[in-house]
């Protein structure tokens, strides 16, 4: 039997950073899911005594890790007040969109996420705008009424960047100034195109992780 590896495979950066920081944080709770794998989060527990907890009301005076995909500002600010050692796995790639709409905002700019309105990572994003507006595409834009007449633009960090580019398309044909941050990761979707290379060239593909 011949064994063969895809190109592109396991965690991202984001995620290898964030359980680096778990395994050296012995006794913590992460707030929140660290990362979307059940299998890796009962390893951290049993091996590293890192445990879960899934609201505030469930944390006191204790060291708290951020989960990769961030928190709300809101949310961070009632950690603070806790005074709760507050250790921060956010991705680098999610803190980036965290900052742009932060500033946009601050600057006078309407701010469209192109994401998921229950994804954590978007929920954090959202947090620290004004006038902040999530869609799923393009057709979603139709209905909405901008504050002001400035747009920005960010995304989820795992959507697909050819259906960004339809968002913005539709912005630039309608209003004077739009600001344009790319804020994909691409990471997920090299692991996609050296899955779907590896399933031509097999009879069985195995996948390892969180089902």
């Amino acid at each position: 039997m011949n064994i063969e590896l895809a190109k592109s495979y396991g965690f991202c950066f984001g995620v290898k950073r964030a359980i680096e920081i778990a395994q050296k944080s012995s006794g913590a709770v992460t707030y929140g899911e660290l990362i979307h794998n059940p299998l890796e989060i009962e390893r951290l527990k049993r091996d590293y005594n890192v445990g879960l907890a899934k609201s505030l009301n469930e944390i006191s005076s204790e060291k708290v890790i951020i989960r990769t995909h961030g928190i709300t500002k809101d949310d961070l600010k009632s950690l603070k007040q806790k005074d709760a050692k507050v250790i921060n796995a956010t991705c680098p790639f999610v803190t980036t969109p965290q900052q742009i709409v932060k500033k946009m905002s601050a600057d006078g700019y309407s701010i469209v996420i192109f994401g998921d309105e229950e994804h954590p990572e978007v929920k954090g994003v959202k947090s620290y705008g004004d006038d902040v507006h999530v869609v799923r595409n393009e057709s979603e834009l139709d209905s909405i009424s901008f504050k002001y007449e400035k747009i920005a633009t960010v995304a989820q960090t795992t959507k697909q960047k050819e259906n960004y580019l339809k968002i913005v398309n539709y912005l630039i044909l309608r209003y004077k100034e739009v600001r344009v941050f790319n804020t994909i990761c691409d990471a997920t979707f090299e692991n996609q195109a050296a899955t779907r290379n590896l399933s031509n060239k097999v009879d069985v593909m195995i996948v390892i992780g969180g089902k």
